[in-house]
């Protein structure tokens, strides 16, 4: 276990520094927040002590920092012991416990000895969500090809970075999907996931995030003026951003509808969701995916995936969508290749495939809990293009909860 302290007292400081060694832990002691920062990253500790008292201003803040940048690190407020309720204001700030001056060893060794073990059942807790959230990655983002396989490794790796992340493609190659995906295979996927659009404030949503992530679709449509906030604000925060942009960087930079600067700030991770065309048999599998999940009881003959296979797909998924919603009006029992045919032979409206942003839910003083709760259902619903799962994970509520809610408010989508 390795410990972090900040302390401007040299002789406390020595004294911290003494009863780390004794009792065995690696530890770095700092006078000042400034260069305790910077080790941060670098020392990467697993618990941070810091002063809180007045010479020692910020100490909270830089408590509430550490734990940002890893959820799972303990925090420890150091007090003076004749001002005890200083710890308190520093708890309730979000530290674990505290210490007080002068240090007591047997104090330190106890706090020590708690944080390592919730580090441990923390560390069980994760391995579980991870496994489940892999799981619902699988089936969120469902297909078998070379090129999807090796686009999921690239959502999981970019996921267990804590940068900002860049997600290009084509529009509808499911940047909704994947922005959740990466945010729930992250060390944040506990936190808050939110998708924001140009005209909310990214301060009221960076703090209302949670430390989460905050996706920002279609960023290649957002003015130059609220890219620049986005760029001002990618660092300045604990929370993170997923950023996408429905056509190739390069071009977007050609036609000035992205900002150079905000390119190279989100240069070092990039992920790339191939189009539906390039994802060998994946067509089939997600329209498979996308009928069960429609509940109508249909199935597909396999002459009708055959014809799915061989579609070029320019629309993507949300094509593919559209297209499967439509065939399944026509049939009856199962979808044939005739009623597919007939489906992609009358080409889809543009205004039917382009990337849609989330719906905002806007509440006011006076509106009653119960109205806000309908309206956040119906507008997620809607967003989710009805499917109930989806909308449990945005709204992280069980799939029961979801279905006695649209039960309870008379919603159908």
């Amino acid at each position: 276990m390795k410990v972090l302290f900040v302390d401007p007292e040299e002789s406390s400081r020595d004294a911290l520094r003494r009863a780390l060694a004794a009792l065995g832990r690696a530890a770095r002691g700092f006078a000042g927040f400034a260069e305790a920062e910077a080790a941060l990253a670098e020392f990467d500790p697993d618990v941070v002590i810091a002063a809180v008292d007045g010479a020692a201003e910020g100490g909270s803040r830089f408590l509430a920092r550490a734990r940002a940048l890893r959820p799972t690190r303990s925090t420890l407020a150091l007090v003076p012991a004749d001002a005890l309720d200083r710890a308190v204001v520093a708890i309730a700030a979000g530290a674990d416990d505290f210490l007080w001056r002068p240090i007591a060893e047997a104090r330190l060794a106890q706090l020590l000895a708690a944080a390592q073990g919730r580090a441990a059942r923390d560390a069980e807790a994760e391995k579980t969500r991870l496994a489940l959230a892999r799981a619902d990655v699988r089936d969120a983002l469902p297909g078998r090809s070379p090129r999807w396989l090796a686009t999921l490794a690239g959502i999981e790796r970019a996921a267990r970075g804590g940068g900002s992340v860049l997600l290009t493609g084509e529009f509808g190659t499911e940047k909704d999907a994947a922005a959740l995906a990466l945010h729930r295979l992250s060390p944040r996927g506990a936190r808050r996931f939110a998708y924001i659009s140009e005209g909310e404030s990214l301060d009221l949503a960076m703090g209302q995030s949670d430390a989460g992530t905050l996706y920002l679709p279609g960023v290649e449509t957002a003015s130059l003026g609220y890219q620049e906030m986005l760029l001002s604000r990618l660092e300045s925060g604990p929370t993170r951003f997923v950023v996408g942009l429905d056509e190739e960087p390069g071009d977007a930079l050609a036609a000035g509808r992205l900002l150079p600067a905000l390119r190279e700030a989100l240069a070092e991770d990039v992920v790339h969701l191939p189009p539906l065309r390039e994802r060998d048999g994946d067509a089939a599998i997600l329209a498979e995916r996308l009928l069960e999940d429609s509940e109508t009881g249909l199935s597909f003959e396999a002459e009708a995936l055959d014809v799915l296979k061989a579609h070029d797909w320019p629309g993507n998924a949300i094509e593919l969508r559209e297209v499967v919603r439509r065939a399944a009006r026509l049939s009856e029992e199962t979808v044939g290749a005739l009623v597919v045919r007939s489906v992609l032979a009358r080409p889809l409206p543009r205004t039917k495939l382009r990337a849609r942003k989330a719906p905002v839910v806007r509440i006011a003083v006076g509106d009653s809990l119960a109205d806000v709760e309908r309206r956040l259902i119906s507008k997620t619903l809607e967003f989710a293009r009805g499917n109930k799962k989806k909308t449990a994970e945005l709204l992280k509520l069980s799939l029961k909860t979801i279905y006695n809610k649209i039960k309870e408010y008379g919603l159908e989508h």
